[in-house]
């Protein structure tokens, strides 16, 4: 009986040293401690990343920064970038810019009013004081392009007209207030005499002579031997005297 409760009294102590056979909380206890290492050690990594310059640091860990910061910055950026083009209030299109066969400045004919207001970075509003139907209006820029008035059609610019006190010219130097004689030696070989449906009074019309422009037209109006407003467009738009009403 002695020997049999030193036996017993032996298993005991044995079972004792060894944890009693419950494993669960130490494997529990060691995989919190291995989360809170390894996060700690994260931590303590970026810190040093950011505070040491001449260090050898981690691979896996400084990389990993690096690029999260290179996407970060580049976001930002970007960001920046879209934000400033949006919001800027330049306008591409001024009394500086010309009137060539097909465009006034960035502006072209055949573009919508959408284009147009993003090629000349202004706000362009309906002209109500200007006839209009239900698919021919005007829009202008009001002062920010004092007598200028793109006419629509269907949803696309394809009319110009400039008008006193406008100073915008063509690309060749005519503008408002040019004399009739200067027009014609400036244009020698483009210059006709318009019909009475084009211009209430004497007007000059400029023909181009490539047959990839035969369907655009300026025309100048001429008075007390000068210019006093033209217009460049595609035709029939353009030809029509009197714009959305006829």
């Amino acid at each position: 009986m002695r020997n049999r409760a030193l036996l017993v009294a032996a298993i005991a102590m044995v079972m004792a040293a060894c944890g009693g056979g419950d494993e669960t909380p130490p494997e529990t206890t060691e995989a919190s401690a291995g989360v809170t290492a390894t996060t700690s050690l994260v931590t303590t990594t970026s810190a040093q990343a950011s505070t040491s310059s001449g260090d050898s640091e981690p691979s896996g860990t400084v990389a990993t920064e690096e690029v999260e910061v290179t996407v970060a910055e580049e976001v930002a950026a970007t960001t920046t970038a879209t934000t400033e083009a949006a919001s800027t209030g330049t306008a591409e299109l001024t009394s500086d810019d010309v009137v060539t066969l097909r465009a006034l400045g960035p502006v072209t004919l055949g573009m919508t009013v959408e284009e147009a207001v993003a090629a000349s970075g202004l706000a362009l509003s309906q002209d109500f004081g200007r006839a209009s139907t239900d698919n021919c209006y005007y829009v202008t820029a009001g002062a920010g392009l004092p007598g200028v008035a793109f006419m629509v059609v269907d949803g696309a610019v394809v009319r110009v007209e400039i008008n006193a006190p406008s100073v915008i010219a063509t690309r060749s130097g005519v503008r408002i207030g040019t004399p009739e004689s200067s027009v014609r030696e400036v244009y020698p070989d483009n210059i006709q005499q318009a019909n009475d449906a084009v211009s209430e009074g004497q007007a000059l019309a400029f023909v181009p002579n490539d047959e990839a422009d035969a369907d655009y037209r300026i025309y100048f109006a001429i008075d007390g031997g000068e210019v006093s407003s033209y217009r460049l467009g595609i035709r029939p738009a353009v030809d029509n005297l009197l714009g959305c009403q006829g």
